[in-house]
């Protein structure tokens, strides 16, 4: 991939689009960071409300980040220098459906049992924790096309990558939600059916079709 000219050119518009999104959203993305895990009952128009550029940004690092995911697996999966632009669409956009359908779930979930705020905040830390993690994720796509010899396994860290934003997506579930004693394997089997399931199911998907 790496002596392919449009994965350069691609790359290389990503890249500056990439560096403008993250420029343009830096103090939102301090803000909710430090206000990730708030415990807070009743939230703050800031922590709750999107405005439209932020979703702008958030929707086009999450398009980055499909696309990154998409070209560090197909890289590895197919074992070949030359690029699957087909496989890497459909895997991107695939990547882009999931996403829209967890949220779409969540919304639905939490508008008929939970609080409407709390909801709100919920979903939010959703996609921002999607963004994060497509943020991570450019970087490594690049260190997959560019190096010849990789001194890390790009996909194992994205693997990992995650896995971790799973575990902190959880403990935000628990911080945001607050159950009691008797609701935590609920809210835990909740967070499986509608985080860790279709994702599972959809690295089943793709690593039998690639």
């Amino acid at each position: 991939m790496r002596n392919d000219d449009v994965m350069i050119i691609s790359a290389i518009a990503f890249f500056v689009l990439f560096t403008f999104v993250l420029y343009r959203s830096r103090m939102v993305f301090i803000y909710k960071i430090n206000t990730f895990f708030s415990s807070r009952q009743i939230y703050s128009s800031n922590e709750v409300n999107v405005s439209s550029r932020e979703m702008i940004d958030i929707i086009l690092l999450i398009v980055i980040g499909c696309i990154s995911i998409s070209i560090i697996f197909v890289a590895d999966m197919t074992a070949l220098d030359a690029p699957h632009y087909g496989a890497l669409l459909l895997l991107a956009l695939c990547l882009m459906l999931l996403v829209v359908v967890k949220g779409l779930l969540y919304s639905f979930i939490n508008w008929t049992f939970f609080n409407f705020d709390k909801g709100r905040s919920w979903l939010s830390a959703v996609f921002f924790s999607v963004a994060v993690v497509s943020t991570l994720a450019f970087p490594l796509s690049l260190l997959r096309v560019f190096c010849v010899d990789q001194l890390i396994n790009v996909t194992y860290c994205l693997i990992g990558i995650v896995i971790l934003q799973k575990i902190i997506l959880l403990c935000k579930l628990y911080v945001n939600f607050r159950p009691k004693k008797y609701g935590g394997l609920l809210f835990f089997l909740y967070f499986c059916s509608v985080e860790i399931m279709p994702t599972l199911i959809a690295w089943k998907l793709v690593s039998s079709k690639l």
